[in-house]
């Protein structure tokens, strides 16, 4: 009976926030198609060779993404913005961080993150990674800028929102491994960890409709939580086909769970939630390139992720 009450009041209270969320629009704007579409093309451009992890272009995307911070005046994060590091000695890795801090006084985080790195350039060929994952990048650049301008206009947000643009990915997730080994803050303060990674196509949908979302680690959240998603899809008026699992096969939804950037810190007893558009012919190809984006539904899925974002920060101490 307690159970079945205290269910009854989160669902009310998450009810009651959908109409507040309507004052979000303004902000929801900021992920606009263009915004988007100029940053994943600028990840994807010649100079940037592909990403690769130790490269010059990879270091090019990390200062890119480390200006796009420091303009949105994102805080460092515990004095840094920049985490260096070797991988096997011999490969100098970065990821960079910002942080947006709580309205109020908050010792919780939720981290929102995209891996920068792809396969650089490889016997002469290269590799641009525009779904893979300059889309998961151009998500976490304009979520960072609606969350900064939710700041400076003193409306949110109730818990510190932790940006981070891991390094590393295409090595086996050296990066979130990194990060996580080196956490200056204990785990459990960590309300909820967000990844994006291939976030930009529509070439796979799930069932018949091409504005669709793959959603993993639902069942990581409190239970409390786990019905933010389908509401905010529903009261934002998204209409996002939603999946949370992975084509429907338990197996490999487990299976690909384990293969991003948000495991490292799902193994730390973090709630972990996974946002992808899929695996697709193009998927580790030199054929990932910008023209095979949807803007118009990357847009649409960036707002459902800010959205969750604000519900997950509202019913955090609750």
């Amino acid at each position: 009976m307690k159970k079945a009450v205290a269910t009854l009041i989160t669902s009310l209270f998450i009810a009651l926030s959908i109409p507040l969320a309507a004052q979000t629009g303004r902000y929801e704007e900021i992920a606009s198609e263009s915004l988007q579409r100029e940053i994943v093309e600028h990840l994807c451009d010649s100079v940037m060779e592909g990403r690769g992890s130790g490269t010059g272009g990879g270091l090019l995307a990390r200062n890119y993404i480390l200006n796009r911070f420091e303009q949105l005046e994102l805080k460092p994060f515990f004095f840094l913005r920049q985490e260096s590091f070797f991988y096997n000695e011999k490969i100098t890795m970065h990821n960079v961080m910002g942080v947006v801090p709580a309205l109020g006084i908050s010792d919780k985080y939720i981290v929102v993150s995209a891996h920068y790195d792809h396969l650089g350039v490889i016997k002469g060929k290269t590799y641009p990674g525009a779904d893979d994952n300059a889309s998961g990048v151009a998500a976490l650049l304009a979520l960072a800028q609606m969350f900064s301008q939710m700041r400076q206009d003193g409306t949110g947000p109730a818990v510190n929102i932790l940006f981070v643009a891991f390094d590393g990915k295409e090595y086996s997730m050296a990066g979130s491994k990194r990060f996580i080994a080196e956490l200056p803050i204990a785990p459990q303060d960590i309300v909820c960890e967000i990844n994006m990674d291939i976030l930009g196509s529509t070439l796979v949908p799930v069932h018949k409709n091409h504005e669709y979302l793959i959603v993993l680690g639902r069942n990581t959240l409190p239970e409390r939580m786990r019905n933010i998603i389908p509401n905010c899809n529903f009261g934002r008026n998204l209409n996002l086909d939603i999946d949370f699992t992975f084509y429907g096969s338990d197996d490999f939804t487990k299976t690909i769970y384990k293969l991003g950037d948000h495991y490292a810190f799902n193994q730390k007893g973090v709630p972990a939630l996974f946002f992808t558009s899929g695996f697709h012919q193009h998927t580790l190809k030199t054929t990932d390139t910008p023209a095979i984006i949807d803007y118009k539904v990357l847009a649409k899925r960036t707002k459902l992720i800010f959205n969750t974002i604000l519900g997950i920060a509202n019913v955090s101490d609750h």
